[in-house]
């Protein structure tokens, strides 16, 4: 009796390995079919939103695809339908990892060196999800990185004024901390933008949106596009802070793409004035995988690039130490194909549940 349990322990193994194997096959045949959804069926919400996960599900195609290999290597029940399992696993993440590779690539500048005449900006783009702008961890930041323009989004700024005062602080902390000196609050004190450079004008513009049912009392679907136009010393800089609904129902996405269809008459309208070097900067609610966001690239003439080379998380979920597993790259800048691109990368922690977006720009020289 004792012998034939490890003998029946040894028949289980097989089958064991057989269905860890056709596991593997059929969940990277399922992350893979859903991302590439993401680029076959971009105008649905469910879809779109897929784009969000696309290097989850790089990931677990290849652990998947994997698993499948080793499969290939035992016996199944059916031999020609394990096969065709893996194999079209295997096709769904070939087709899933070109055409990720090649979106992150589209309207893509390519990092280049500092000229010898041209203006040099670094720019810091924060989501601070209404943290306290006098937090520490965020002043150390802004004092260390020493940036010319820090744009903000859900500053909530009626309650920024409340806690400096509060405090006794000086409010806006302009010229202190690591701000700069100027200063642009947009209409509904969420978009701020600080600069070293003066700003010579600030025009804001409030997209409605729809609420949702079971909308918190916090949520806001109207959301604000913010112009500024910047003395350089040259040729202005305009600068367009953006920050979208997001998408997280399907009511939510149709605010998002309102946004969008406005941000692109907003770009198109400032082309349409002059030709002075423009910056698009902010939360974007999209992963840079999003149909949506590259149409606007592409059709306002516009670039972007990535730290490194390859979209970074700057939306991190639950906890900042699982950020490269839970999360998203939705902040995002985009520049006139004048500018060059520098450098680009991600800050630390300061406390918000988004990480600093850093760009480091050269304008043009002065005609």
């Amino acid at each position: 009796m004792s012998s034939s349990k490890p003998k029946r322990r040894l028949r289980i193994l097989p089958s064991l390995a057989s269905f860890i194997c056709w596991c593997g096959s059929l969940g990277a045949l399922v992350f893979c079919s859903l991302g590439i959804s993401a680029f076959v069926a971009p105008d649905f919400w469910f879809t779109d939103n897929m784009s969000f996960f696309l290097r989850q599900f790089l990931a677990g195609g290849l652990a998947g695809c994997a698993a499948g290999a080793l499969g290939l290597m035992l016996p199944h029940r059916l031999v020609w339908l394990y096969r065709s399992a893996f194999g079209l696993a295997f096709v769904a993440f070939a087709i899933l990892t070109i055409a990720t590779v090649t979106r992150t690539l589209e309207n893509t500048a390519a990092i280049e060196d500092q000229g010898p005449d041209g203006r040099v900006l670094k720019i810091a783009s924060i989501n601070i999800e209404g943290m306290f702008l006098g937090d520490k961890r965020l002043t150390s930041f802004l004092e260390r990185e020493n940036p010319d323009i820090v744009v903000f989004q859900e500053v909530l700024w009626w309650l920024q004024q409340r806690r400096w005062k509060r405090l006794e602080l000086p409010v806006g902390s302009r010229g202190e901390n690591g701000f700069p000196e100027h200063l642009a609050v947009g209409a509904d004190e969420n978009l701020v933008v600080y600069s070293k450079l003066p700003i010579l004008e600030t025009r804001s513009k409030i997209v409605p949106g729809d609420l949702h049912e079971g909308a918190s009392v916090i949520h806001q679907a109207d959301r604000e596009l913010l112009e500024a136009t910047l003395d350089t010393g040259a040729r202005p800089l305009n600068l367009i802070s953006v920050h979208p609904d997001s998408p997280r129902n399907e009511i939510r996405w149709q605010n998002k793409r309102r946004y969008f269809e406005e941000a692109d008459r907003t770009i198109r309208g400032l082309q349409d004035e002059n030709d002075d070097p423009l910056l698009v900067i902010g939360d974007w609610n999209s992963a840079p995988w999003s149909a949506r966001f590259q149409r606007t690239l592409f059709e306002n003439e516009l670039r972007t690039a990535y730290p490194g080379g390859w979209p970074r998380t700057t939306r991190f979920f639950f906890d900042y130490r699982l950020y490269w597993i839970l999360g998203s790259p939705v902040d995002q800048f985009a520049v006139s194909k004048d500018v060059k691109v520098l450098n680009v990368s991600t800050g630390p922690n300061i406390g918000s549940d988004h990480l600093p977006l850093i760009v480091e720009i050269e304008l043009p020289a002065k005609n």
